[in-house]
């Protein structure tokens, strides 16, 4: 009799086990979904800038595109930014989109892809641009990103030798 219910309850943490593995990877999905959309634009928008800024600054000095006072300031500013900003920034960003999608596969080496790149990103803006252009709020964001990451994929048992779900004790169950 004591053997049944030890083997119930072996079945019972089983279960809730995969469910706990089944809502991590849920969970994890989600918010990289999140990343995959901020990488890919981005991506596609740094690359766009850094080709088009040198026809930008032609048209500007032409004459041939003229700007609303509101917007002078700001697009001047933009187009003052070495083009080598944007190619890097382009560069960081798809590894970046890289490090997200191997996450996804439960990549360990994703997550050291996607950490590099996002801070590598902070560090090329204060290079280029200065520390005044660094913002708290990208920084913050990079932070609870990489810090959400490496729980989630650290609990889904990426970061342990066999790869295998590391299940958390629970004051509520029994673990004999």
């Amino acid at each position: 009799m004591n053997e049944e219910n030890q083997n119930q309850r072996d079945q019972q943490n089983k279960s809730l086990d995969e469910t706990t593995y089944t809502l991590w990877r849920r969970s994890l999905r989600i918010v990289l979904v999140l990343s995959i959309i901020g990488s890919s634009m981005y991506m596609l928008s740094m690359l766009i800038w850094g080709v088009a800024t040198p026809s930008l600054q032609k048209m500007v000095d032409s004459g041939a595109m003229v700007l609303p006072d509101t917007m002078k300031v700001a697009f001047e500013e933009m187009i003052q930014t070495p083009r080598t900003f944007f190619m890097s920034s382009a560069l960081l960003y798809a590894v970046s989109l890289g490090g997200v999608i191997l996450m996804w596969n439960l990549r360990r080496i994703g997550f050291h892809l996607y950490t590099l790149s996002q801070l590598l990103v902070l560090v090329v803006t204060v290079l280029f641009l200065g520390k005044e252009h660094l913002l708290l709020g990208d920084v913050m964001f990079t932070l609870l990103f990489v810090i959400y990451y490496y729980f989630s994929l650290r609990r889904l048992g990426v970061f342990v030798k066999d790869g295998g779900f590391v299940p958390q004790k629970n004051s509520d169950r029994e673990d004999s």
